[in-house]
């Protein structure tokens, strides 16, 4: 009874051992299977990404873009540094220009500059300076007699812009050449103390009906430049005409500019213009306005058009 029982167990245990077994097989079995999809999945990518990058060579070829180490000579060997020796350019490429030292390149571009604004605007004898505020009789007689000054004398004219008695500090630096209608009761001991220092001279008024507005000039503008001094003294356009005339400027993009109406009395009275300057003078200024300038910055006239800086066609 006791060997029965004995063996009936043992066949327990092995019978147990047995599908422990095949369980561990069965369950190894199942996770074979669903790794192999993503097994083979890996293995296509892989073969993919090689087979779409084909063998390169070294990225630095020698001879190409590397430099070989050179091989020890005697001179080396002894201590002895060889002698620098001139660089050999390499086939296809070319040789390096060197490189500008930033206070040489500046001088260079300023230099370059200075020529491409001498290719676009004509030469000047001189350069003179007119106050100017926001007043349109002032602003109409600056450009009309700026504009005889820049096209028939040469001159270059800058407007600078005076509020309030700044016109007395910059005639005093040397800033100003000229206040074509100067406030003589407003002003007070200013002007009649530099007027009898001859430090300004006054060249009469070039409003006939108004006395206190005075042309006043620097005094070294008769020595610097006589001949603007004397068109200045003769130079009158008339008190109607100024008003007339200035009371159409307007501001904005689209307004009415100073020279627009200084080029409308230069077409329309010549018999009063022609009075103040040479017939040489005279035939420049009509030549400028033929030529369709507009500005008081003299930029050349270029035939057939072109940028020019911003030049008008010639005869138009």
């Amino acid at each position: 009874m006791d060997d029965w029982r004995e063996s009936r167990l043992k066949d327990t245990f092995i019978d147990k051992d047995r599908k422990d077994k095949e369980g561990g097989r069965m369950m190894a079995k199942r996770i074979v299977e669903r790794k192999i999809p993503s097994y083979i999945a890996v293995a296509v990518i892989l073969l993919a990404f090689a087979s779409g990058c084909p063998a390169q060579q070294s990225p630095i070829p020698v001879g190409e873009r590397a430099t070989p180490t050179p091989a020890p000579t005697a001179a080396n060997v002894q201590g002895n540094a060889p002698a620098a020796a001139a660089p050999t350019a390499v086939p296809g490429t070319s040789t390096p220009v060197p490189t500008l030292e930033p206070t040489a390149a500046v001088a260079t571009a300023e230099a370059r500059q200075e020529e491409h604004l001498a290719s676009l605007f004509e030469p000047s004898v001189g350069a003179l300076k007119f106050a100017e505020w926001d007043d349109k009789p002032l602003q109409f007689s600056n450009a009309l007699l700026g504009y005889i000054l820049v096209y028939g004398y040469d001159f270059s004219v800058e407007l600078v812009e005076i509020e309030g008695e700044a016109y007395q500090d910059a005639f005093q630096k040397g800033e100003l050449d000229a206040v074509l209608m100067l406030d003589m009761p407003a002003a007070g001991d200013w002007y009649s103390t530099h007027l009898d220092a001859a430090a300004i001279s006054d060249l009469g008024s070039i409003r006939d009906g108004d006395g206190d507005l005075r042309l006043v000039v620097h005094s070294g503008l008769a020595e610097r430049a006589p001949e603007v001094a004397e068109f200045l003294e003769k130079a009158r356009p008339t008190d109607a005409l100024i008003d007339q005339l200035s009371a159409s400027i307007s501001a904005g993009r689209i307004g009415i500019k100073p020279t627009t109406q200084a080029i409308k009395f230069l077409k329309e009275h010549e018999d009063i213009w022609l009075q103040w300057i040479p017939a040489s003078i005279a035939e420049k200024v009509r030549a400028a306005i033929e030529a369709g300038k507009t500005s008081l910055v003299n930029r050349k006239c270029i035939p057939g058009g072109g940028s020019g800086g911003g030049s008008p066609n010639c005869g138009t």
